[in-house]
């Protein structure tokens, strides 16, 4: 039986030493709060030992009565995961086959919804260390095989030398009282084809309990399987491919099952980022501090009759009253005594601007990709990337393990595609994905490199056309030639036509003298 026996202990026991910090990682990225103070408060974080259990966690202590409690958190965790989904796909990635036909039902299972999926992924990958994506279909509801992503902390995997060879992804589809249903898909290979069991547990908290029919749960009613409750790919290879999103993982190298796991962005900074908290609560706390009190005299409030004490006319939350003598002049009066303690505005944005810096460096990135550094002045691409070169060098060390995923992924799509939808143009063929240098061109720097290159004549209209818009498909660039063309007619001569015929020059060449003695 290729599922889990009755009565095994949920979540398996193989995640023990990964999913505790799978929770924080996640609480950091959805900046609960709540779960994070609750992390902290008991030290379950995935540290053990001394220094696990003398680390103060701001968020996890517990406040006195003399302490304010209004703490805040900042999200910069999540503006982490989101950064670095952007610089994955902030101009999409594409994906190629070498067959026309196919390529176009490639492009229909690689379309809009595909996109925002692997930008979801990348997002959620940076947050956990890793994401699977998953081949699907539909017949009801969609005329294509697709793709969809499953969560890293939703999975039990199997490695081998490296390789993914089956995995068990899970989800809680009801809850009633001390009752959970689960259900439970596992991929695995059967004579070197993908094959995926289905299965419906009823159980409690921590235990699976027993299996039940797929149609006791309407979230799992539909799911059509054979007799073994399994559904076969028909073609080779598993139905699921796993990206990493940086490897290897400091934290689980020693782990049998977490060695071949990707390290999340939030790995190691999580001390620092529960300081930036600390950092700008105390800065919050020195804002309310510093609103102005006057101390005035006892004497000057008035009665505000039996049992109701004494008031002054003004916002009485700003007053001290103290036990104070009359002036010596005799009156009733006394001097009004302004406090006013100084909010070190200065002194805390310095602290949060070093912290910042340490933490998205020891993150991977450059301070400048999150908008921290800027002069004023305008920068080309070229400088730009100089600015933030150590981004982009984590931008490339996780395309690294995002590639290969997303390629056999797709072409496993396709290899299903042609079994479930036959005659609808897909093949098994293998398929190329390509992710642009994630820079954007300066025009100022293009259009002036298109200057020189026509002062010179050393490019082509069309190559010219092509550098100012890369974007372009071959229909728009010839309709830009032409039209080029015909606005500035023979002043656009090709290079390599340059002074043939006197194309390109503003008066013809006069024609060469014939030889002396030729005769006609």
């Amino acid at each position: 039986m290729a599922l889990p026996a009755n009565g095994t202990t949920w979540p398996p026991a193989e995640l023990d030493n990964i999913l505790p910090k799978l929770r924080e990682y996640s609480a950091l990225y959805s900046n609960d709060t709540d779960a994070l103070a609750d992390i902290y408060a008991r030290g379950n974080h995935g540290r053990k030992g001394v220094l696990g259990r003398l680390r103060t966690w701001f968020l996890g202590s517990k406040p006195t009565e003399q302490q304010d409690t209004s703490n805040i958190h900042i999200s910069l965790g999540q503006e982490i995961c989101r950064t670095s989904a952007n610089l994955l796909f902030s101009e999409p990635a594409t994906a190629t086959v070498e067959d026309e036909k196919v390529q176009e039902r490639l492009d229909l299972i690689a379309g809009p919804q595909f996109e925002q999926t692997i930008v979801s992924a990348a997002e959620i990958s940076a947050a956990l260390g890793g994401v699977y994506f998953r081949t699907a279909w539909d017949v009801k509801t969609r005329d294509h095989a697709f793709i969809t992503k499953v969560d890293m902390d939703m999975a039990l995997p199997v490695f081998s030398w490296g390789q993914l060879v089956a995995v068990t992804f899970w989800r809680v589809v009801a809850e009633e009282n001390s009752t959970v249903w689960r259900h439970l898909e596992r991929h695995e290979l059967v004579n070197g084809n993908g094959v995926i069991f289905h299965g419906l547990y009823q159980g409690t908290t921590d235990n699976l309990g027993v299996m039940v029919p797929l149609t006791e749960q309407p979230a799992t009613a539909g799911i059509q399987v054979d007799a073994e409750g399994k559904i076969d790919t028909l073609t080779e290879g598993l139905a699921v491919a796993y990206a990493p999103n940086i490897s290897p993982s400091a934290l689980w190298r020693h782990d049998p099952l977490g060695a071949n796991l990707g390290r999340s962005d939030l790995e190691g900074i999580e001390q620092s980022l529960d300081a930036l908290d600390e950092l700008y609560s105390s800065w919050l706390r020195d804002i309310r501090l510093g609103k102005g009190r006057l101390i005035v005299g006892e004497s000057m409030l008035r009665d505000l009759g039996a049992g109701m004490g004494a008031g002054f006319d003004l916002d009485a939350s700003i007053f001290t009253p103290v036990k104070a003598a009359p002036s010596s002049a005799g009156s009733e009066k006394m001097a009004i005594e302004q406090v006013q303690f100084e909010i070190r505005t200065e002194d805390f944005l310095k602290a949060i601007d070093h912290f910042r810096r340490i933490i998205l460096g020891a993150a991977g990135y450059s301070p400048q990709t999150f908008g921290m550094v800027d002069d004023g002045g305008a920068v080309t691409a070229t400088e730009v990337g100089a600015r933030e070169r150590v981004s982009f060098i984590t931008r490339k060390r996780k395309i690294l393990g995002l590639k290969p995923a997303l390629e056999y992924i797709l072409a496993k799509t396709l290899a299903v595609d042609a079994v479930v939808f036959p005659g609808k143009g897909a093949q098994p063929l293998d398929v190329t994905v390509s992710f642009p240098d994630g820079l954007s061109d300066d025009p100022e720097a293009i259009a002036r490199t298109n200057q020189l290159d026509w002062a010179s004549q050393s490019a082509s209209v069309e190559t010219r056309v092509r550098r100012g818009h890369p974007d372009w498909d071959e229909t728009q660039i010839d309709d830009e030639v032409a039209k080029i063309r015909e606005e500035f007619g023979g002043e656009l001569a090709d290079p390599e036509d340059f002074g043939k015929d006197g194309a390109g020059l503003s008066t013809p060449p006069e024609p060469a003298p014939e030889p002396v003695g030729a005769t006609g």
